[in-house]
């Protein structure tokens, strides 16, 4: 049985719907807010924990994605965090915080951090690190607004080491769930509603760990209180899923995209045809790809990835 719920927002600051979702679960756990004017009905928590935590307090005052240039606080998480030393960490914000957070996510069941996305992009659930991923962890991620699935069972997005939140919670024992929910300039209510839904299904039906009561803290049925919706998805191949394959990244060289392409997530580049340029030179790949997380000029970097090139797996 599942007991410990984390959900996590704000590892990068400039993407704030998570924290619009977290404010509305926060209010509504408080007893301050009900969940919607609609039903005023509150969560009450009736076994395990559930944590809100906002993950880059200081990137979100800002509204960048880290507290300085280059800093992500979602690559500060290796397989040893426990282990290592406050002494030993690196001197960034990012790293001390990931250290404070390191406990609290190492004994989570589950946890389930919400991104958006730099570039237009459909929602979709990545996981990590599983080459089968786990039936429980299929079910429970399909409750999430989108059908759409990104595996990465090398930990490619952490160039092959653990370093996400979702990664560390996955191999200290629980099951950790990374969703982005498109475009970070999206934050309209129904795209906060869809995943406030999603959160509460996750309570209510996996985790068992919630019930639904009015103002005066009598218990209400599940079937008014935006659960009812639930999705079944259990097997990859009712999912349109996509396998990271490859990372590429800044060289001394320099890049530029080809005509057309890096402005969007998944988009499709046919075997042989040029996804940018590396100097003068054609960068191609001898299989379909899909580009994923193209990074903006901003976040460039000598030696940084630019993006990571997928195969699809399902249709």
């Amino acid at each position: 049985m599942l007991n410990t719920f984390r959900r996590l927002h704000d590892v990068h600051g400039n993407e704030r719907i998570g924290v619009k979702v977290l404010d509305v679960l926060r209010l509504a756990l408080l007893g301050a807010a009900p969940l919607s004017t609609a039903n005023n009905l509150f969560p009450r928590i009736t076994r395990g924990s559930v944590t809100l935590v906002y993950g880059n307090p200081r990137a979100q005052r800002i509204g960048k994605r880290g507290s300085e240039p280059h800093a992500d606080l979602n690559r500060c998480f290796p397989r040893n965090l426990l282990e290592i030393p406050e002494s030993k960490l690196d001197s960034s914000y990012e790293h001390h915080r990931a250290k404070k957070l390191a406990p609290l996510f190492a004994s989570s069941d589950l946890l389930v951090d919400l991104h958006s996305t730099n570039k237009p992009s459909p929602p979709f659930v990545r996981l990590s690190g599983y080459d089968k991923v786990p039936s429980q962890l299929m079910e429970i991620s399909g409750r999430l607004p989108t059908k759409m699935l990104l595996l990465d069972p090398k930990h490619l997005i952490g160039d092959g080491n653990v370093a996400l939140t979702d990664e560390f919670v996955g191999v200290h024992g629980g099951m950790g769930i990374c969703y982005e929910s498109g475009l970070a300039s999206d934050l309209s209510q129904a795209k906060i509603d869809s995943i406030t839904r999603s959160v509460l299904q996750i309570l209510h039906y996996d985790m068992e760990a919630i019930e639904f009561v009015d103002a005066d803290g009598q218990i209400r049925s599940s079937e008014n209180v935006m659960v009812n919706e639930v999705v079944d998805v259990v097997d990859v191949s009712v999912r349109d899923a996509y396998e990271i394959a490859q990372v590429f990244k800044l060289t001394s060289s320099g890049f530029r995209w080809a005509d057309g392409v890096g402005e969007e997530n998944f988009q499709r580049i046919p075997a042989g045809k040029p996804i940018g340029f590396v100097g003068s030179e054609p960068f191609t790949v001898n299989y379909d790809s899909h580009v994923v997380f193209p990074k903006i000029p901003a976040l460039w970097k000598v030696d940084a990835p630019l993006g990571w090139l997928t195969r699809r797996m399902s249709a």
